[in-house]
C-alpha cells in the first residue's frame, strides 16, 4: 500500500473523529460536564522532539505516553515505537521552546491574553507527558507556566480543568504548589465548593506532606466563613494523614463543624471518645470551645458562656481558635441582654485579631446593637 496514502488515511480519520466528537459536545445536554474546547484542539496533537543519541541527532514525533514509555509515531505513519523513560534517556531531549522569552516578558508586563494564545498550543499537548521526568525542564516549564498564567488571567475553569489532567501525586511538588494557588484564588472568590473539591486533588501523602498545612488553612478559612458543610469532607480527608500529634486537633474541629452544621448525632459520639486534655495542655481551650459551642447550638448559652470562658482564661491569645471562641462568648452575652459585655467582647475581636475572618463577623454584629446609653453627668 502506497505510505503517502496511508497517511492520508489516517489523517483524514482522525479528522473524521474530532468533528464527531465535536458534534456530540454541541448536541450533548446542559447538564453534562463542560468540555476543554482547547483540550479538543490541542491536547492530542503530537510534539516533536529531537533527541540527541552519542551524536546521532534525530527528530520524533511523539503522541503519547504510556507505561511510563514515549510513544513515537514512525515516519509516514506506518507504525509507533515505544522508547523506556529515564533520567538519562531525558538528557538526550531537546524541545523547541524558542518562543518562550517573548512569552515570559508579555507575562511579566501584564499581557495575559496574547500570551495564552501562544502558551496554549505550545503546552496543551505536552500536558500528556507530564509524568516524564521533572528534569526535562523543556517540557514542564511551558505546563506550568500556562496554567500559572490562567490564574492569574482569572481563567479559573481552565486551569482547574488541566490540573485535573495531571496526576499531581507522580510529577515534582512544583505542580501542587499551582494547585493550592488555585485553591487560594477560589477561596478569595468565597467559592467553597471548588475549594472542596480542589483539596480532593491535591496529594499530601509522602513528599506531598508539606501540602496538608495549607488544605489545613483553607479548611479553617471556610470554618470562619460559616461553610461547615464544605469543610466537613476536608477535615475527614485530613485526619487520615496527619501526624497523631496534630490528629487529635482535626479531630475535635471536625466534631465542632459537624455541631454546627447541625449534625449532632454524629458529632456526639465523636466528641464523648474524645479524653479532656489537661488544663495546662494546648488543646485544652480548643475543647472547650467543642463543648461551649454545642452548648451554645442548643441554645443553653449560661452553660455555654460558663464552658467557653474557661476555656478561654487558659487560652493564650495566639491561639488560632481564640478569636472563634471570643465571637460565641460574645454571642452568649448578647442572648442573655448583656448588651454592653457583648459589645466589649466583639470590640476586642476587631482590635486584637484584624485579619481574622471572626474581625468580620464580629463588626456586624457590632453594628445590630442598640447604640449603648449615654451616661448624664
Amino acid at each position: 500500500m502506497n505510505l503517502d496514502y496511508t497517511k492520508f488515511r489516517r489523517t483524514i480519520i482522525k479528522r473524521i473523529i474530532s468533528l464527531v466528537f465535536a458534534i456530540a459536545v454541541v448536541q450533548a445536554p446542559t447538564t453534562a460536564k463542560e468540555v476543554n474546547s482547547y483540550w479538543i484542539e490541542y491536547g492530542n496533537e503530537p510534539v516533536l522532539i529531537q533527541q540527541n543519541n552519542n551524536g546521532a541527532v534525530q527528530t520524533l514525533k511523539f503522541v503519547s505516553f504510556q507505561d511510563g514509555m514515549l510513544v513515537a509515531e514512525l515516519e509516514g505513519g506506518v507504525g509507533e515505537i515505544s522508547l523506556p523513560v529515564s533520567e538519562s534517556m531525558v538528557r538526550t531531549l531537546r524541545l523547541d521552546n524558542s518562543k518562550m522569552p517573548e512569552i515570559e516578558r508579555m507575562i511579566r508586563r501584564g499581557n495575559f491574553t496574547p500570551a495564552l494564545d501562544l502558551l496554549r498550543p505550545k503546552a496543551y499537548p505536552l500536558i500528556k507527558f507530564h509524568q516524564v521526568p521533572e528534569s526535562f525542564t523543556q517540557l514542564h516549564s511551558p505546563i506550568r507556566s500556562l496554567i500559572e498564567t490562567l490564574i492569574k488571567a482569572k481563567e479559573h475553569k481552565e486551569a482547574h480543568d488541566l490540573l485535573n489532567r495531571i496526576q499531581l501525586n507522580k510529577v515534582g511538588i512544583k505542580y501542587s504548589q499551582i494547585a493550592i494557588a488555585l485553591m487560594g484564588a477560589y477561596l478569595s472568590d468565597g467559592d467553597s465548593d471548588k475549594v472542596a473539591k480542589m483539596t480532593e486533588i491535591i496529594p499530601v501523602e509522602g513528599q506531598y506532606a508539606v501540602n496538608i498545612r495549607p488544605i489545613v488553612d483553607a479548611a479553617d478559612a471556610l470554618r470562619a466563613a460559616g461553610k461547615y458543610e464544605a469543610v466537613i469532607p476536608l477535615y475527614r480527608q485530613i485526619k487520615t494523614v496527619v501526624s497523631d500529634d496534630v490528629k487529635k486537633n482535626v479531630q475535635m474541629w471536625l466534631a465542632y463543624c459537624l455541631v454546627l452544621a447541625d449534625r449532632v448525632d454524629e458529632a456526639t459520639p465523636m466528641i464523648e471518645a474524645l479524653e479532656e486534655p489537661k488544663p495546662n495542655e494546648r488543646l485544652f481551650s480548643l475543647y472547650k470551645l467543642l463543648q461551649g459551642s454545642r452548648a451554645h447550638r442548643g441554645e443553653n448559652y449560661g452553660k455555654a458562656l460558663d464552658v467557653l470562658t474557661r476555656g478561654f482564661v487558659r487560652a493564650q491569645t495566639s491561639y488560632d481558635w481564640v478569636p472563634e471562641m471570643l465571637y460565641l462568648i460574645g454571642d452568649c452575652y448578647a442572648r442573655s441582654e448583656d448588651k454592653l459585655a457583648a459589645r466589649n467582647v466583639w470590640t476586642e475581636i476587631a482590635i486584637l485579631y484584624p485579619e481574622s475572618p471572626w474581625a468580620k463577623s464580629a463588626e456586624s454584629s457590632l453594628a445590630q446593637l442598640p447604640e449603648p446609653e449615654q451616661t448624664v453627668e
